[in-house]
């Protein structure tokens, strides 16, 4: 099988740029405040509805998310991979779904099996502790030995300034952080979900799945030249070594950029204090480096998991996520895949005469790999199946506890909340009213209601692959704890005990969300 090539189609783009971001939220804050004076307005004249739904207790979901993480990791093409598809489909057929389907999806299984990092100078020489950057060439089973050489933050001015060619190239990772209490001050969002008063003005979040200076390229499209690893590699450097600089711990385990894309030479991530004495090293005269990155690639496939539970009307609300993850993944995306499923055990419970629409229950291959399982399923179906979906509910990270930076070890620390979360909403005041209702009547934390473009892009997740393709609305519930797209994203990190309360607020939006006549969509 060949690589992706580049696509003639409309790609899902999610690039991040402050300039366009000021200005997109110049335009959005007199809409927002428009559409929350609306929402509130339709709050108050809403009147409760007669369906009720029970959603699975805690330890049910708890149950299905202990399965769903009981590999190491369900990396898309992998073995691992095809046994939670497996499952999936049993589980989804066992809890009612009519005509489940499994259909596949051409993917490169890209996998390391080797990977070390040591670096000599004249005094001394040191083994590193590092991690692989997927999808980047592989070396020879003695690795590849060359000079270091330093570049920053590698800007194109930086490249200027010094010869990396036949060397490899060390350099600084940035991940933005955003000033979130400013910014909810300044914005006057949807709605701030936040009964504990845990947001003020000094609140930020660094956005750990956003690489500045490596940033991902669409699925299928050009190139990003703004990306450091290209800079290097056009100017012949033959490997990278790079430093996570602003994480908030000394992880390396760094899963990204997860585009898809196969790269030509190879790299390795250092973690934030373990870089400091590499970047000192690579700037002493004579100091030599060893990369070593052995592993394979191969053809392989994927699979999107879908079927519908019938109701009243042909008119259809889709509950989606991804079932692949880099590691574990209890929170990327199990308590996704498990939240999917509590909402199938709780409407297959309901006759479907008393459901008033039908229900589209979706879990994608590869949001891992570029989205490529949503971006096939909504190119596949946006002219057919897709026609009859109003919004899709996607759910991701759901759960997720909140953690810092230990001081001390540098490691993670779990503290006494849950993770910062957004619910990106499409601009539509009669979807908003519905989630500001839930959120109010469950004391969902810390969690903003935003406009899907809020980031002058397609909703941040797996809703941005439907929104861009099929043209769908979206009510996308997601979480951003630090240890996404790391080894660090394990079940101690969820909060079991409040899956069933997020589960039944879902229940509950979906319920309003069947009373809402088409025409208002």
């Amino acid at each position: 099988m060949n690589e992706i090539q580049e696509s003639s189609e409309t790609v899902t783009e999610f690039r991040l740029s402050k300039k366009k971001f000021m200005l997109n939220l110049i335009k959005l804050i007199p809409k927002m405040k428009k559409i929350r004076k609306k929402a509130e307005e339709i709050l108050l004249e809403t009147e409760p509805s007669k369906l009720k739904v029970e959603a699975p207790t805690s330890e049910t979901i708890q149950k299905d998310l202990d399965d769903i993480c009981k590999g190491p990791h369900r990396r898309i093409g992998t073995e691992e991979a095809h046994e939670i598809e497996n499952f999936l489909v049993r589980k989804c057929k066992e809890l009612g779904l009519e005509s489940v389907r499994k259909e596949p999806v051409d993917v490169i299984n890209w996998s390391a099996t080797n990977w070390k990092l040591t670096i000599s100078t004249e005094r001394e020489e040191i083994e590193v502790p590092c991690f692989y950057v997927l999808n980047t060439g592989f070396t020879p089973e003695n690795g590849i030995v060359a000079p270091l050489v330093y570049i920053g933050t590698g800007q194109e001015k930086d490249f200027k300034k010094i010869d990396v060619s036949d060397k490899i190239v060390v350099a600084d990772i940035e991940f933005p952080t955003l000033p979130l209490g400013k910014l909810i001050k300044l914005a006057k969002l949807f709605y701030v979900s936040d009964p504990s008063n845990l947001i003020d003005d000094t609140t930020e979040l660094i956005l750990t799945f956003v690489l500045s200076n490596f940033p991902p390229q669409a699925l299928g499209g050009k190139r990003r030249e703004d990306s450091m690893y290209w800079r290097a590699f056009d100017r012949g450097a033959l490997g990278l070594i790079l430093i996570l600089r602003d994480y908030p711990s000394n992880i390396n385990s760094h899963w990204g950029p997860y585009d898809g894309v196969m790269k030509p030479i190879p790299a390795l991530y250092v973690g934030k204090y373990d870089g400091v004495r590499v970047r000192e090293l690579a700037q002493e005269e004579n100091a030599q480096c060893t990369i070593i990155l052995e592993g394979f690639k191969e053809a392989s496939v994927a699979h999107n998991i879908w079927g519908i539970l019938p109701g009243n009307s042909e008119e259809m609300i889709m509950i989606s996520s991804h079932h692949d993850s880099a590691f574990k993944g209890a929170s990327e995306d199990g308590t996704g895949v498990a939240m999917v499923l509590a909402q199938l055990r709780a409407w297959s419970n309901v006759p479907k005469e008393e459901r008033p629409r039908s229900l589209l229950f979706c879990l994608s291959a590869g949001h891992l790999y570029g989205g490529i399982g949503a971006e096939t399923f909504a190119r596949k179906y946006k002219d057919t199946l897709l026609k009859n979906v109003l919004v899709d509910v996607n759910l991701e990270h759901m759960c997720a506890k909140e953690v810092i930076e230990d001081p001390e070890t540098h490691n993670f620390k779990i503290t006494n909340n849950l993770s910062m979360g957004a619910l990106f909403i499409s601009r539509n005041e009669n979807l908003v009213a519905p989630v500001i209702k839930v959120c109010r009547d469950y004391n969902i934390e810390k969690m903003l209601l935003i406009p899907d473009n809020f980031f002058a892009t397609p909703p941040i997740g797996e809703a941005g692959h439907f929104a861009t393709q099929a043209d769908l609305k979206v009510i996308h519930w997601i979480r951003s704890p630090y240890y996404l797209l790391t080894a660090e994203d394990t079940l101690d990190k969820i909060d079991v005990d409040k899956l069933h309360s997020t589960a039944q607020c879902v229940s509950d939006l979906i319920i309003s969300l069947m009373d809402i006549p088409r025409e208002y969509y």
